[in-house]
């Protein structure tokens, strides 16, 4: 039962990878293995050497803001990810339920296991989500385009070729939804304890 609530929608699982398949194209299982790249651990490690590097380069010409702004980002981040993380690592090696390249080959693109294991909640919604709210404040609106297509790639592909099923895109959406919430509330707990303190030094 909680199979087919689950895993299956009651049949509807199959009928939307079958319509997904319609957006299939050649080499799309290659051309995803390497975008989830994008999608995986090493995109946060990317980001935070970025803007490690970043702040090197203009801490000493840097407004305030600018300074709090980065600051604030990283501290989100590192609270969001290791939430993600710890909740990725720990529930994809529970839910064990076949891949749909292995269950519905006719319906998906890629024909082979990717190179790590995937199940719920998926890992490409989660991170692509996760950066997403946090840099939604911190960009303008031309950003914020690519970064609802980010998002919407990841969720996209990972299921047209075969690698996650939509239930576990949905729970990797919310995992990073979570995470962000937590980096954020994080945050503000932090400035609420500095606060005071830099009334007493005043």
């Amino acid at each position: 039962m909680v199979k087919e609530l689950l895993y299956d929608w009651f049949g509807l699982n199959e009928w939307l990878f079958t319509v997904l398949y319609s957006l299939h194209f050649p080499y799309l299982g290659r051309i995803w293995e390497l975008a989830s790249y994008g999608y995986s651990y090493w995109a946060v490690a990317f980001v935070a050497i970025a803007l490690g590097y970043r702040y090197l380069r203009i801490r000493h010409t840097a407004t305030e803001q600018e300074l709090e702004s980065m600051g604030e980002f990283m501290v989100g981040l590192i609270m969001a990810f290791s939430v993600v993380w710890c909740s990725l690592y720990t529930f994809q090696n529970v839910t064990l339920m076949p891949r749909p390249w292995a269950v519905l080959q006719d319906a998906v693109a890629a024909q082979s296991p990717v190179l790590w294991h995937e199940g719920m909640p998926a890992s490409a919604p989660a991170i692509s989500l996760m950066f997403a709210c946090l840099a939604w404040k911190h960009v303008g609106g031309r950003a914020r385009k690519w970064l609802q297509f980010y998002v919407i790639l990841g969720c996209l592909l990972s299921i047209v070729s075969g690698v996650n099923w939509p239930v576990e895109v949905l729970a990797g959406a919310f995992v990073g939804w979570i995470g962000v919430r937590f980096g954020q509330w994080y945050v503000r707990l932090g400035r609420r304890l500095v606060a005071p303190k830099k009334t007493r030094d005043i």
